[in-house]
C-alpha cells in the first residue's frame, strides 16, 4: 500500500466510447475500480468498472479535460481546467479520467506507475489470486501430458530409456536427454525423436542449433505418417559449418515412413536469414541434407509485428472520448492484415506439403519460439480435428507454445516499462530540469526491455480468428474464447503465461502457487462453446481471399474496421481481398530484393579469419 499516494478520488469523470459519467475512482493493491452512484434497480456489480494493472498498455497525463482531444470538442473554458489521464488497455479498452485537481491526477498517475511496473513476477496478482467456487475443483495444469498426447496422435513410442540400436517396430521414441534441462533450457524435459537416433547424436545435434534447440517432433500425421519437426536456425556462419549429427537426424526422420523427403521451411525473409550468417547462424545448406528442399516464407520479425499493431492502436486511440470511425488511412498503413495474410499463405503451403505432397517438415525461424510456434500450432489446427475442440486448443497451446518455450514474459512485457507512462502535464514536485533528467534515465533503463516485447501470441489468435470466420462450424470454441484468452495473456491473474519456459515455471512452482488459465475456461465452458459446431474430420485449408480486421476485439463494428475492404469487394464484384494484400507487398518485394543484394555484397566483403 506504500505505493498508493491516493486511494480514492470522488467526483472523477470517466470517458469511454464517447460516453461521460461521474463516479468514484479507487486504487487498490491490484485493481483500479471506478464506481458509479448506486441505483437501486441496477444489478449488483453492474455499477463498477474493474481494471487490473497488468492490462495497462499506456497512460498519458495531461492538463485539462480529455475532451480537449475530441474531434467535436466544445471550445469552452471549462475544458482547460484540471487534468486528465488517458489509458490504453492491452485488450483495446480505451479509458480517460478527468480530475478537478491537477495534484490529484498526478498522485493517481504516480500510483498507477508504481502499481503497474512491478520488479518481480512473484508480485503479480496470480500469486495472490484465490479461485472462485466454480474453479476450485479444477486443475488445468494436468490438461497436457506428453506421452498421452503423442499416443493420441497415433505414435507408438519406445520408452525414454530404450536403446536406439534395437528400436523394434517402433519408429519413434521419447528421449529423456533434456530431463534436467541441461541440453536446452528452453525445451521441454522430454522430446520425441526417431527411434534410431541415440541421445549422443541428439546432444551433438543440439550444438549445431541456436540456443541448443535441436530438431524435435511436435506432430505426427497418422493419415500418411509424415511429421512436423521444429527447431531453431542452424549455426552455419560464414565458414559454412555443417553437422553430421544434425544431417543424420533429419535423414532418419525420412525413414520413419515411405515419404522419404523433407521440406525445410524457414519462416524468415531471405535477407534476414542471410544476415544471420554474418552473426554465426543462418539457414541450412540443402546439399548436405539428402532428399531435402527448402523454402522461405518471408514472415517478418517481432519488431515489424509490434510496430504494425501499434499503428492499429494509433488509428483507434480516440475510442475513449469519441465514437467517430477510426482513421482508415492509418489502418491500411499499419500493414497488419498483410502480416496476417503472409502467415496464412505460409500455413497453406505447409499443410498442403505435409498432407497432399507427403513431405516431412522441418520448421524454424531464428530461435524457434515465435514464428515457429505460430506455424506449427496453426498447421496442426488445420490437420487434426482434435485441436479444433475446446480441450484440443488448450492442449495445443500447452504443447507448442508453453512446453517448447515461447517467451511469454519477455514478449508480453509482464514486468511493465515506465516508458509507457507519459507525463505531458509539466507538473512535478521537483524542478523541470530534474524531472527531464529522470525521464531520460528511465527511458534508457527500460529501452532494452521494451525492445523484445511483441504481440506474437496475439497474431496467432488473430490467425485462428480468420480461420474461424472462414469455417464457422468446424471449431468447438467460439470467438469469445479467443478474446478472453488474449485478455488473460495480459491479466496476470493466472500463472500459465507468466514465464518464458517449462524450466522457469518449474523453478517458480507455478502449478503449486498459482492457478491455470484453463480453470477459468473449463469452469465457464458454456460461454465459450460454438453452438453451431459440427466435427469435421477432413483437413482444412485457409481461404486467402477472406481476411479482415478482428473488429470484436477492437470494440468496433465490422463496417467501421473493414468497410474499405467491403467497398473494394463490392466494386470488383467479388470478395477476393488477397489482391489487396498482394498489391500492398509488391513494392516491399522489390525493396527486399535490393536489400538482399546489398546483404550478399556485404557478406562477400567480410574477411574470413581462420
Amino acid at each position: 500500500m506504500e505505493y498508493i499516494k491516493i486511494a480514492q478520488v470522488p467526483d472523477a469523470v470517466l470517458h469511454k466510447k464517447g460516453n461521460t459519467v461521474k463516479g468514484v475512482l479507487h486504487l487498490t493493491t491490484h485493481h483500479l475500480i471506478f464506481t458509479l452512484p448506486q441505483v437501486e434497480t441496477a444489478p449488483r456489480g453492474s455499477q463498477e468498472l474493474w481494471l487490473c494493472y497488468p492490462m495497462i498498455e499506456r497512460v498519458t497525463f495531461t492538463k485539462g479535460s480529455a475532451l480537449l482531444y475530441a474531434p467535436d470538442k466544445d471550445e469552452s473554458f471549462q475544458l482547460t481546467k484540471g487534468a486528465n489521464l488517458r489509458i490504453i488497455c492491452r485488450d483495446y479498452t480505451f479509458l480517460a479520467f478527468d480530475f478537478k485537481d491537477v495534484k490529484q491526477c498526478n498522485d493517481v498517475f504516480e500510483s498507477l506507475l508504481k502499481l503497474t511496473c512491478v520488479n518481480s513476477l512473484e508480485n503479480l496478482y496470480a500469486f495472490l489470486y484465490s479461485p472462485v467456487k466454480i474453479e476450485a475443483p479444477l486443475n488445468g495444469w494436468k490438461i497436457y501430458e506428453p506421452v498421452r498426447e503423442f499416443a493420441r496422435q497415433g505414435l507408438k513410442l519406445n520408452s525414454p530409456n530404450s536403446s536406439s540400436e534395437h528400436p523394434g517396430d517402433k519408429m519413434w521414441r521419447m528421449s529423456n536427454i533434456n530431463e534436467s534441462y541441461r541440453v536446452c533450457t528452453s525445451y521441454p524435459s522430454v522430446i520425441v525423436t526417431p527411434a534410431s537416433i541415440s541421445n549422443s547424436v541428439l546432444h551433438h545435434a543440439s550444438k549445431f542449433r541456436s540456443k541448443g534447440r535441436m530438431p524435435a517432433l511436435t506432430y505426427y500425421h497418422k493419415y500418411n505418417g509424415c511429421s512436423i519437426i521444429r527447431c531453431s536456425q542452424p549455426l552455419v556462419g560464414l565458414k559454412q559449418n555443417r553437422s553430421m549429427q544434425d544431417e543424420k537426424l533429419l535423414l532418419e526422420v525420412t525413414k520413419t515412413n515411405d515419404a522419404s523427403s523433407v521440406l525445410i521451411v524457414d519462416a524468415r525473409p531471405v535477407a534476414n536469414a542471410i544476415a544471420q550468417t554474418a552473426l554465426g547462424a543462418g539457414s541450412e545448406i540443402v546439399e548436405y541434407y539428402p532428399n531435402a528442399k527448402k523454402v522461405f516464407l518471408n514472415i517478418d520479425n517481432i519488431h515489424v509485428i509490434r510496430d504494425s499493431l501499434n499503428k492499429v492502436t494509433e488509428a483507434l486511440k480516440n475510442t475513449d472520448i469519441s465514437m467517430e470511425p477510426p482513421n482508415q488511412d492509418l489502418l491500411i498503413k499499419s500493414g497488419w492484415l498483410k502480416l496476417i495474410y503472409t502467415v496464412l499463405t505460409g500455413l497453406d503451403m505447409i499443410v498442403k506439403s505435409l498432407h497432399l505432397n507427403k513431405q516431412h517438415l522441418l520448421l524454424h525461424c531464428s530461435d524457434g519460439w515465435d514464428r515457429t510456434s505460430q506455424l506449427a500450432a496453426l498447421a496442426q489446427l488445420l490437420l487434426d480435428p482434435y485441436y479444433r475442440t475446446l480441450e484440443g486448443i488448450m492442449v495445443l497451446i500447452e504443447k507448442d507454445w508453453l512446453s517448447f518455450g515461447h517467451r511469454f514474459n519477455e514478449r508480453s512485457g509482464h514486468l511493465q516499462s515506465e516508458t509507457k507512462f507519459v507525463d505531458n502535464s509539466e507538473y512535478s514536485s521537483t524542478n523541470q530540469a530534474q524531472h527531464a533528467i529522470k525521464q531520460v534515465t528511465t527511458h534508457f533503463r527500460h529501452r532494452k526491455h521494451v525492445k523484445y516485447t511483441s504481440p506474437i501470441f496475439h497474431q496467432f489468435l488473430d490467425c485462428i480468428y480468420q480461420l474461424l470466420k472462414q469455417n464457422p462450424t468446424i471449431f468447438e470454441f467460439n470467438e469469445r474464447f479467443l478474446r478472453r484468452l488474449l485478455y488473460h495473456l495480459y491479466s496476470c491473474q493466472y500463472g500459465t503465461f507468466l514465464y518464458d519456459s517449462e524450466l522457469e515455471r518449474r523453478q517458480a512452482k507455478v502449478s503449486e502457487k498459482t492457478r491455470s488459465v484453463w480453470d477459468y475456461f473449463l469452469a465457464r465452458k458454456s460461454q465459450f462453446v460454438n453452438p453451431d459446431y459440427k466435427r469435421l474430420d477432413e483437413v482444412v485449408y485457409p481461404d486467402l481471399s477472406k481476411i479482415s480486421f478482428w473488429y470484436e476485439l477492437f470494440g468496433r463494428t465490422d463496417e467501421e474496421l473493414n468497410g474499405f475492404l467491403n467497398e473494394s469487394s463490392a466494386s470488383s464484384g467479388n470478395i477476393d481481398t488477397s489482391l489487396y494484400y498482394e498489391s500492398q507487398t509488391k513494392n516491399e518485394t522489390t525493396e527486399m530484393g535490393i536489400k538482399l543484394q546489398e546483404t550478399q555484397t556485404l557478406l562477400s566483403q567480410v574477411e574470413l579469419k581462420e
